[in-house]
This record gives C-alpha cells, sequence and structure tokens, in this order.
C-alpha cells in the first residue's frame, strides 16, 4: 500500500511540475535583470514562476545606506498597446544605514548604526521594445518601516531598464 501511495504522490508531483514547466514555456523567457535608478539607484533580478506571476529581488542604495527588497509581482497585459503590461504586488524589506555615513531621513546627524524592516507594496508598468530581450518599466513602491522610522515612505519611484534570458 505505501509504495501505491508513494507511486501516485511521485506522479502527481511529476505531472505538477510538468504544467509549471509549461508555463515558463509560454512566455518565452524565465529570469530579468535590470539596473534600477530614480529616487534611489540599484539593481533587480526578476524570476517567473507562472506565465504571470514573478518573484523579484531590488537591492538598492538610497540616503548612503543600502534596503533589500523581496517582492511577489502579478503582470497583467494592457489591451491597448502591445508588449505593454502593468502589474501589482507586495513584499518586504530591509535596510542598512552604517555610522559615520549614515544619513537616513529620521535623524539629523547619523551618529550610529540604523536598521529598518518593513512591508512594501508595488505599481508598475513594464513595456517590452520591439518583441526584443530589452524592456523598460517605471513603477512606484511604497513602504511602511516597522522599527526606526515608523512612518510610510510615499517616494520610492524608479525606472528600471531590464534584460531577460
Amino acid at each position: 500500500m505505501k509504495k501505491v501511495f508513494f507511486s501516485f504522490f511521485l506522479l502527481l508531483s511529476f505531472s505538477c511540475l510538468n504544467q509549471t514547466f509549461a508555463q515558463y514555456q509560454m512566455r518565452g523567457y524565465n529570469t530579468m535583470v535590470g539596473f534600477r535608478a530614480g529616487t534611489s539607484f540599484g539593481g533587480t533580478i526578476k524570476r517567473f514562476i507562472t506565465d504571470h506571476d514573478a518573484i523579484e529581488a531590488m537591492a538598492f542604495n538610497r540616503w548612503k545606506g543600502w534596503n533589500y527588497t523581496l517582492l511577489y509581482v502579478h503582470h497583467m497585459n494592457v489591451r491597448e498597446f502591445r508588449g505593454m503590461e502593468w502589474y501589482l504586488g507586495g513584499g518586504g524589506h530591509y535596510g542598512i544605514w552604517n555610522e559615520p555615513k549614515a544619513e537616513p531621513p529620521w535623524v539629523y546627524k547619523g551618529t550610529t548604526d540604523y536598521r529598518a524592516y518593513g512591508v512594501d507594496f508595488i505599481a508598475g508598468l513594464e513595456y517590452n521594445f520591439y518583441n526584443t530581450n530589452v524592456y523598460l518599466s517605471f513603477d512606484w513602491k511604497p513602504a511602511y518601516n516597522f522599527v526606526d522610522f515608523t512612518k510610510l515612505w510615499w517616494d520610492e519611484a524608479a525606472f528600471t531598464l531590464k534584460y531577460s534570458f
């Protein structure tokens, strides 16, 4: 009985993995790498887990410190414009500002190391240049911190130039 159950579980798992792999093939690419510039500067890596859903990791410099963000993003087509998608998502972040260069906005003068973590929301548009591997996106990413500066950061917006492979 255990062998039958194990064989059934193995067959079910293989069929789910095969379906996920087929969804990867529908999009034509799985991973995007990009440079982010706006109110902050940094990089991003986006990995699609289904045809419309992705996990995105960002690392960017702001206020002489570093922020690391991990987001779940859902893409939707813009029917009127070929190659354009809009996306919504959410996730979390962790920020580090090391003294003596620390200049987070909630302190007058950096005298110690500062850390911040919280939740993020993202909304944006992404455009594919003539069905190439080059994408340009614009997003707005407000965030709320749970420690140190416990307020909403409304002003995080950036353009990102991405390459897919």
